[in-house]
C-alpha cells in the first residue's frame, strides 16, 4: 500500500482538487494521510465529511501549527503505507498516478531508497509527452551531473524515510526538502523516471514565491541546507550561489 500524505493550512478551498483527483485513481491501494498543521478555516469539517462519504482510506490527524517539516515528520511516524509521497494540498495528481507508482516498484531494487516522478505545471496539463525512461541516481547528480531539471515528485520507501527526520528548530517553521533528500541520496539511490504524475502551481501564499520572507523567518533551518550543499562536489559556479546564500542566512541568524 502507498501513503499519500498531505499537510495542510488552511487550504480548505483547494484541497476538493486534490480530493476529486484521488477518488479518480484507478487503483485505490492507497490511503491518504492528512496532518493539520493547526488550521482555522475549516479543514477538520472538511475532512470529516469525506470521510463519512467512505469512499477512499482517510486519515487525519490535527497538530498546533508548526510548519510542513513537523507535519511530515508526524505523518511518517503515522504512516501504514510501504511508500509515502507528499502531495501538498494545493495539487493534485493524475488519475494513473497510483498505478504508475506501483508498476516501478515492483521492479525497484531493494536497496534503492525510492522512485521520482516529473512534476507539470498545471497550465501543461496534456501538452507534455513522456518517455518512461529512467536514470538510477541521486538528487545531486541528477541536476549538476544530468542536468535534469524542474519540478519532482519523490516517493520514497516509508521505513528509509523514518531514518532521516526534518531538523525541528524552535522558533522556526520550514527546513528546506532538499536537505533531507540530499542526504538520504548518500545511502540510497533513486530511480527518476521521465513520466508526469503530479500538477502543481505556485500560490501567492505559498512558499515558493514567498522565498525571501521564509529565508528571514527561518534563517536556521536554511543555514543547514546552504551548509549542506557546500560539501557536495558541484561545479564553482553553484557553490558560490550557495556560499552567498549561506553567508545571508548566517546574518539573518546574528539579527533575527
Amino acid at each position: 500500500m502507498i501513503t499519500i500524505f498531505t499537510p495542510a493550512y488552511n487550504r480548505k478551498n483547494t484541497l476538493p482538487r486534490l480530493y476529486e483527483s484521488l477518488k479518480r485513481q484507478r487503483d485505490k491501494d492507497f490511503e491518504w494521510l492528512i496532518v493539520d498543521d493547526g488550521s482555522k478555516d475549516g479543514t477538520d469539517k472538511l475532512i470529516e465529511d469525506y470521510k463519512k462519504e467512505n469512499i477512499l482510506n482517510i486519515r487525519y490527524f490535527y497538530q498546533e501549527n508548526g510548519g510542513k517539516q513537523r507535519a511530515v515528520n508526524n505523518g511518517v511516524k503515522k504512516a501504514e503505507g510501504d511508500y509515502f509521497f507528499i502531495v501538498d494540498s494545493d495539487d493534485y495528481l493524475s488519475d494513473d498516478a497510483v498505478s504508475m507508482i506501483k508498476k516501478y516498484s515492483a521492479s525497484l531494487p531493494e536497496h534503492f531508497g525510492g522512485m521520482v516522478f516529473r512534476k507539470i505545471p498545471i497550465s501543461q496539463e496534456g501538452k507534455i509527452t513522456f518517455t518512461e525512461k529512467y536514470i538510477d541516481s541521486n538528487p545531486i547528480d541528477i541536476v549538476f551531473k544530468y542536468n535534469i531539471l524542474g519540478d519532482k515528485g519523490e516517493i520514497f520507501k516509508t521505513d528509509i524515510l523514518r531514518k532521516f527526520p526534518f531538523p525541528e528548530i524552535s522558533g522556526e517553521k520550514f527546513v528546506p526538502e532538499g536537505y533531507i533528500w540530499n542526504k538520504i541520496g548518500k545511502y540510497y539511490n533513486l530511480r527518476y523516471i521521465d513520466f508526469g504524475i503530479y500538477y502543481f502551481e505556485y500560490l501567492e501564499d505559498g512558499y515558493t514565491k514567498n522565498f525571501k520572507r521564509d529565508l528571514k523567518r527561518n534563517p536556521q533551518g536554511f543555514c543547514l541546507y546552504y551548509k549542506d550543499m557546500l560539501s557536495y562536489n558541484i561545479p564553482i559556479s553553484a557553490k558560490l550561489k550557495f556560499l552567498l546564500r549561506y553567508i545571508q542566512t548566517k546574518i539573518y541568524c546574528i539579527f533575527n
